[in-house]
């Protein structure tokens, strides 16, 4: 359930807190995961650029205008704890397995359209039905299902109780918990996917600060412009609260953080211990020295922005996720490759093999993906 508070007390934070990213991640490392679908040859973003989107001053006078109209806008849903009847209760499991079958039958390439409820009805008896709708959470290797404790709040419609897995190891979305229990309805999740792409779009002049402390005051000083100019943004969208414009602020800024200290030049890294460690090795031995690679490229100092990461690879090579990030970004390169042919391959390797957890944006999109797949999408 969404909290909604937006009143203004002078302070920014926080009611919603991003998913935290610091140099523990270091520590416990990151394993090989999902498909993150980047694209690692966009064109950069040009310093002129950057610099017109950071100069665009939200004035207090506008800022407080922002706030009030987000402050008018209330949670998208309030959940009473108000249950179905047990004959209601039945109903929904028939119909909410019935849109498990139909997306079985999908997948066995029947057609949407040529599946009809009252045929499917008479094909599974009412009991199988119910039977079936725990058996599709089990056994189905699909990444949805209908959440059994959703489906017996009377508040909630079908959309609301569908709800996506945290994959295999339970680390497939940054705060899996938080965005499971948001009942949102399919209209405010297409409008916060659009919100999301504007800021980010609007306000990636933050990654320039990248660097900066997040108790220091420069931090906090670009961190209050960046959210004032996310306020203006989200004022344009109609269903748009506080909470879901701090939400998908903090989360544009986790995106920012994760990419600048996890994935940008961390190719050449990649590449400069390759490079090393093959030339090194010789033509007959197959088993690439990574330790040689990075004690090389920590001496040369070329990398200032990894260099507490370098060493702590160094220091506890255990709990470091740098050696197995790297051996996944070089595995798929020939022994005869050349070094421009082996710095693409990295370079797509680390925007597209390595783990990063996917966060709320993502997860609705996803879901309202489902939601029209099986006929669950508004027009029903």
């Amino acid at each position: 359930m969404l909290d909604e508070n937006p009143a203004w007390t002078g302070q920014k934070r926080h009611k919603y807190e991003a998913p935290s990213l610091t140099s523990s991640s270091d520590a416990y490392g990151e394993t090989i995961g999902q498909d993150n679908a980047e694209r690692p040859n966009e064109i950069a973003d040009s310093p002129d650029e950057l610099a017109d989107q950071e100069n665009d001053i939200i004035s207090e006078e506008e800022f407080g205008g922002c706030l009030k109209v987000l402050a008018t806008r209330r949670a998208p849903m309030i959940v009473t704890g108000r249950r179905l009847d047990e004959e209601h209760q039945r109903e929904l499991y028939e119909r909410l397995t019935l849109y498990r079958i139909k997306a079985s039958k999908l997948a066995q390439g029947v057609c949407i359209d040529d599946q009809n409820d009252v045929a499917l009805r008479k094909e599974y008896s009412s009991d199988n039905l119910e039977n079936l709708f725990d058996y599709y959470k089990k056994a189905d290797s699909v990444d949805w299902y209908f959440d059994r404790g959703y489906c017996l709040l009377a508040d909630l419609d079908d959309y609301q109780s569908l709800v996506l897995t945290n994959g295999d190891d339970g680390r497939r979305f940054c705060d899996w918990e938080t965005y499971r229990s948001f009942f949102t309805s399919y209209e405010i999740d297409e409008e916060y996917v659009k919100l999301f792409e504007e800021i980010s779009k609007k306000i990636k002049w933050l990654k320039r600060y990248m660097e900066y402390e997040r108790a220091s005051s420069k931090w906090k000083e670009m961190d209050d412009r960046g959210f004032c100019q996310a306020a203006k943004i989200a004022a344009g969208f109609p269903r748009m609260s506080y909470k879901l414009t701090l939400m998908a602020y903090e989360e544009n800024v986790w995106n920012l953080m994760f990419d600048y200290w996890q994935r940008e030049d961390i190719d050449r890294l990649f590449f400069e211990i390759w490079k090393f460690a093959t030339k090194k090795m010789g033509a007959t031995d197959k088993k690439i020295d990574f330790r040689a690679g990075l004690v090389d490229v920590c001496r040369r100092n070329i990398f200032p922005r990894y260099r507490k990461r370098m060493q702590f690879a160094l220091d506890h090579s255990t709990l470091s996720d740098l050696e197995s990030n790297f051996d996944t970004c070089v595995e798929d390169i020939p022994d005869d490759a050349t070094e421009d042919v082996a710095w693409r391959l990295i370079t797509s390797a680390v925007w597209n093999k390595l783990h990063k957890p996917k966060m709320w944006h993502q997860y609705i999109m996803r879901k309202m993906e489902i939601a029209k797949h099986i006929g669950l999408g508004p027009q029903n």
